[in-house]
């Protein structure tokens, strides 16, 4: 698995957080409805929950496969030194 998806979930991650940093801080405002802000912070917690959930799971289905396969390749390759 490339590093590169691994840096991409953290930045995906980094990015729930900053917006829900931002939500929050806005939600003091008297100009937003305390309430409203609070349905929107839940709704963006359950996205990213929904989305790193979605995304590690295909993440660990590739890893298991690369893995079954290296462990197939060093099994062939150890039976040949024998």
């Amino acid at each position: 698995m490339p590093l590169d998806i691994y840096q991409q979930l953290w930045e995906l991650h980094a990015g729930f957080e900053q917006v829900r940093r931002a939500l929050r801080n806005l939600g003091q405002q008297p100009t937003f409805r305390i309430g409203e802000v609070e349905r929107l912070d839940a709704w963006l917690e359950e996205a990213r929950a929904a989305t790193a959930s979605y995304l590690t799971g295909a993440i660990e289905e590739a890893e298991t496969s690369e893995a079954g396969g290296l462990c197939k390749n060093r099994i062939a390759r150890e039976r040949k030194e024998e």
